[in-house]
């Protein structure tokens, strides 16, 4: 049984981060169409990565991560995102 390696210097994903992470996630992506999901097949990648990039940076606000990753992807139309969604 191989026995876990811990390498310094990287950090630990905490339950903090990840429910950040899915909060953001799952916002940005109901702001989504149908449409585009199916017409673009790497929108989940690219919400993914920006997400991600956004937390590294320290973000800590999900609806502002998720507003960003929205328009991140192009996605600009009015009314989308606000205060309400949250």
């Amino acid at each position: 049984m191989k026995k876990e390696t811990i390498i310094p210097g990287k950090k630990r994903i905490t339950a903090q981060t990840v429910e950040l992470y899915s909060s953001a996630y799952r916002i940005a992506w109901k702001q989504i169409s149908p449409v585009r999901k199916r017409e673009q097949p790497d929108i989940p990648l690219r919400l993914h990565a920006c997400i991600r990039r956004q937390l590294k940076d320290g973000a800590t606000d999900p609806l502002f991560i998720a507003t960003e990753a929205f328009k991140a992807l192009g996605e600009n139309e009015p009314g989308t995102l606000s205060r309400a969604a949250h």
